[in-house]
């Protein structure tokens, strides 16, 4: 009796072959067929969607933002209607989706496709997305940290394009990094490796969201940037009005590109919030430098899209800081991918093996 061939992905799951694949050296050479990419936000509120075929080439994808935080079952509720959107019709042509990457804003466990922790929503502890998804769709599933997967997709198709060692920082709602060596993710021993967030650059700072303070997340972050000049324009009437001028009167919907529009026009709570961010981030990046002495240094993120009114400063400061011997190669540059980056990293997970 005839048996399908199987392997091992690099998760570990045993999969069989498939019509129009055949596996060498253990790995599933596809010559027709699809993946699929998902990311899910650190709170829950950002999902993505998207069909992508062997080259990576994104054909459809669908996007769902949600206006307030969602508990776990309403996620996983409307991936299963976003999946259902792009996942093509059988047409017997022999094309079938093939792999399932995620990337997740928080804590993975990466070997075991689990979500350990979200740190801007609940429900998520420990909870296994892998078996979920490989079991829902039948096909392998390969499950990493959202910055991770933004790494890898800036290696593979982005500004880091054959950069030996880059580690990429995802500057937004928090603070994710993930490092590329040789093209492959290193995880560490227990899969936090690139968690830089959670750094302390401040004895006394504010509260993150993992509940501890003076971390570089509670610092450097989006959010933190803004309930910053927030805060400070209370007490500055001029700035209070100039954040009314930018927003249009929608104060809520301050963004940190705008704070870093208002610190060129020279108001003195913006530029003093984008000065302490550039201070703290240049001091860790240059501490980083030292310890892996990376090639690339790549910043994704909400707060990444201010451009050179942030990447200059942080040059500087890292110049000013590293040994020459550590900086002499380094490049800090501007994600190339920007907001796609997760979800074209979902799509470069799942190609991984193929």
């Amino acid at each position: 009796m005839s048996t399908q061939p199987t392997a091992k992905t690099s998760t570990g799951m045993e999969i069989s072959g498939q019509p129009g694949t055949h596996w060498h050296s253990g790995k599933l050479l596809a010559t027709q067929g699809y993946v699929i990419g998902i990311e899910i936000g650190s709170s829950g509120v950002r999902q993505s969607v998207a069909l992508a075929d062997l080259n990576g080439a994104i054909l459809h994808r669908v996007r769902r933002p949600q206006t307030h935080i969602p508990d776990t079952q309403t996620v996983l509720q409307l991936l299963d209607e976003m999946l259902t959107e792009v996942i093509p019709p059988d047409n017997g042509d022999g094309k079938r989706i093939l792999r399932i990457g995620i990337a997740v804003g928080g804590l993975v466990d990466a070997k075991r496709g689990m979500i350990k922790r979200l740190h801007h929503a609940q429900g998520w502890q420990n909870f296994p997305l892998q078996d979920y998804f490989a079991e829902k769709l039948n096909v392998p599933c390969i499950v990493d940290n959202n910055a991770n997967a933004a790494a890898l997709a800036e290696v593979t198709y982005g500004v880091g394009k054959g950069q030996p060692v880059v580690l990429y920082v995802g500057l937004g709602q928090g603070i994710g990094g993930g490092l590329v060596a040789n093209g492959h993710i290193y995880h560490g021993v227990t899969g936090t490796a690139g968690e830089i967030g959670h750094l302390l650059v401040k004895d006394t700072g504010p509260e993150c969201s993992c509940g501890s303070v003076g971390h570089l997340e509670a610092v450097a972050s989006a959010n933190a940037m803004i309930r910053a000049v927030l805060r400070l324009a209370r007490e500055c009437p001029e700035t209070e009005t100039a954040i009314h001028r930018i927003t249009e009167g929608q104060v809520e919907n301050l963004t940190v590109e705008q704070i870093f529009r208002l610190a060129a026009e020279g108001n003195q709570p913006a530029s003093y919030v984008v000065k302490e961010v550039c201070m703290y981030l240049g001091n860790t990046l240059a501490n980083i430098v030292h310890l892996i002495n990376p090639s690339m240094i790549i910043l994704g993120g909400q707060v990444a899209q201010a451009g050179d009114y942030l990447l200059n400063p942080l040059r500087e400061r890292v110049q000013e800081l590293c040994l020459p011997e550590a900086c002499q190669s380094l490049r800090i540059e501007q994600s190339t991918l920007g907001n796609e980056a997760s979800l074209v990293g979902a799509v470069t997970l799942a190609l991984q093996d193929i």
